[in-house]
């Protein structure tokens, strides 16, 4: 258990959206903010550089898509610059902002300062994704006690005191990753049994093959292809998104944009009518490689369908009938959607928290590594050269925490130094694996037991690798501790990223700093006075409008702008949607601005 004080939280830190959850009088519950349990994984930055996160920044996406961020998931572990506004920044970062957010909503729902949390992550996520995640939970100010697998986190709030012996499989379909796990549940353990899935499969892909599809059409008709434009392409985007939910319980839906491109200085709209088998018909492949992946973790685990007692959804993917309808025909059984599938993954993190506590409120978890970790070899020498393969040193599926050594010899007798280089992967080919670090063993020269070189594998709960080499006749040994997958984010350049991201956090009144957090009553919703005065006290100044509500003043702006110039019935219909878009802002009422916002842009493209 760590020192550091203060409650614990669970975490899911999803690509479409992010959830927080605690155990509250001794269940695990979802910590809202003004009822929204769920916050949308994306970031912003204003025109003025300040940050926005959640729902702000998710309605500025398709106005401003060189201004927001969304998926950042799916780049964690890379070190690719991401462009925001005016500067770029880390993956970690941009995670590290959401993160913060929900720090933040968990502190004002607690009415205490959170600075320590468990976050989940894909169940095959690799070593750098997961220390990417792990360094992204540092940036945002909290101690991250532990990573856990987002299908294994969902077990843990099913089946809560049952006794017996039973083997669930949980399918976990989220908007970015998808991931299967086999569990053995008895006597108030959770074992995992096998994983498997991919981190490039998830809701965003059903959304792009949409999108390209009535693209494609789009293109026939009119020429003009949507995709190159962003604004065109993100407004689609979402359109798809929408008409997805739509199909899930709807046989047909209209994707209708007005306004959506211009060829040859004429507006056009798009109008085109989607059928849940046209949208079953393209989603199809996506489906069958989730069920390949439960065929190959069933195969890991030695288990058969008739084995599984239980059929877990976990993601908002899952709502799709084609998912559940394969799944059912696959285990001729029904699904169990018992927990939200968009919520258990935090409510089984805030379990696990609660146990690091020191609380007992679930079952104790046993994980598994989800992928082979070793070293590269030499096989034997060629006339081409040395045959460098893949040694496995600790398997694919072993229990957490995991600890396994391998002995080796050095190539011959007078070799001085060995280059230790750690992959991750399945293949026996070097170059089909990740290399996840490497380090040099200096070596004593001579014959004998000077040849024996033995390397070690310590893998930790949270996902920290330490590899030990050691030359047994000598015990020289040197150590490569796997703990920051950013190995290019250099001390100095982490205490910059530390600085920068404190100052956004300064300037967004979206966060807390912790000193000025509120009990929790003071956070209680409050009915509006309707007083002159209260009305009065009530407006917003256009600097608090501009910051929580970049693009409506952005449209005002150049509404006013363009209102001289257009003739009076435009002229009037202007000037109503910018009232009612400044009575939107006011009351916060964000649906209400998005809409409006829709509107005046698509009056204002055809006026202009």
């Amino acid at each position: 258990m760590s020192t550091t004080e203060g409650p614990v939280v669970g975490i899911d830190l999803g690509t479409t959206n992010s959830v927080v959850a605690a155990i509250v009088d001794g269940k695990p519950t979802v910590l809202d903010e003004v009822g929204e349990k769920i916050l949308p994984s994306v970031v912003g930055v204003t025109p003025d550089g300040q940050l926005i996160t959640g729902v702000v920044a998710l309605n500025q996406l398709a106005a401003f898509p060189d201004r927001t961020i969304a998926s950042i998931k799916r780049r964690m572990g890379t070190m690719e610059p991401i462009p925001l506004g005016d500067q770029t920044f880390m993956p970690p970062e941009i995670s590290a902002m959401i993160l913060r957010r929900l720090r933040d909503r968990a502190s004002r729902a607690l009415g205490q300062p959170v600075t320590r949390a468990v976050i989940t992550v894909p169940a095959f996520f690799d070593e750098n994704q997961r220390q990417a995640t792990r360094e992204a939970g540092e940036l945002a100010g909290l101690h991250v006690e532990r990573i856990i697998n987002e299908p294994t986190a969902a077990t843990l709030v099913y089946h809560v005191g049952e006794q017996d012996q039973k083997h669930i499989l949980v399918y976990d379909f989220g908007g970015g990753t998808f991931d299967v796990s086999l569990v053995r549940m008895e006597a108030g353990v959770v074992e995992v049994l096998s994983s498997n899935g991919d981190t490039h499969l998830g809701g965003d892909d059903l959304d792009q093959t949409l999108l390209d599809h009535v693209a494609d059409q789009f293109l026939e008709d009119q020429d003009v292809d949507l995709r190159e434009n962003a604004q065109a392409r993100y407004r689609l985007l979402q359109a798809c998104e929408q008409a997805k939910r739509h199909l899930s319980t709807e046989e047909t839906v209209e994707i209708a944009e007005e306004f959506i491109a211009e060829k040859d200085g004429s507006p056009l709209n798009l109008t085109t009518t989607i059928t849940r088998s046209d949208f079953e018909e393209l989603i199809e492949p996506f489906v069958q490689r989730t069920i390949d992946s439960v065929d190959e973790a069933l195969r890991d685990a030695g288990l058969t369908i008739h084995q599984i007692a239980d059929l877990v959804l976990v993601g908002g993917s899952t709502r799709i009938p084609l998912v559940e309808e394969r799944l059912r025909d696959e285990f001729q059984r029904d699904p169990s959607r018992a927990v939200d599938p968009d919520l258990a993954v935090a409510l089984g993190a805030a379990v696990q928290a609660a146990m690091i506590e020191g609380q007992s409120v679930g079952p104790v978890l046993v994980d598994v590594t989800p992928h082979t970790l070793g070293i590269e070899v030499c096989e034997g020498m060629s006339f081409a050269g040395p045959h460098l393969v893949f040694s496995p040193i600790i398997h694919r599926n072993s229990p957490l925490p995991a600890r396994y050594e391998q002995a080796y010899s050095k190539m011959f007798d007078n070799q001085e130094e060995a280059e230790i280089h750690v992959l991750q992967g399945e293949h026996s080919e070097v170059h089909r694996n990740r290399s996840i670090g490497r380090f040099l063993l200096d070596l004593e020269a001579g014959g004998g037991n000077r040849n024996k070189i033995v390397v070690r594998f310590d893998l930790t709960l949270d996902g920290t690798l330490k590899v030990t080499a050691t030359q047994a006749a000598t015990d020289i040994s040197q150590e490569l501790v796997i703990d920051n997958a950013l190995s290019q984010f250099q001390a100095d350049e982490r205490d910059r990223a530390v600085a920068r991201l404190g100052a956004m956090f300064d300037a967004s009144d979206e966060l807390l700093d912790d000193e000025d957090l509120p009990s929790p009553n003071q956070w209680a919703p409050q009915t509006p006075d309707t007083s002159d005065s209260s009305v009065a006290a009530t407006k917003t100044d256009s600097a608090e409008d501009e910051a929580k509500f970049p693009e409506a003043v952005a449209l005002i702006k150049k509404a006013e702008s363009l209102k001289s110039s257009v003739d009076a019935e435009d002229s009037c219909d202007i000037e109503t949607l910018c009232e009612n878009l400044n009575q939107a802002m006011t009351q916060r009422d964000h649906s209400a601005v998005a809409s409006l916002c829709t509107e005046l842009d698509d009056i204002l493209f055809y006026v202009q």
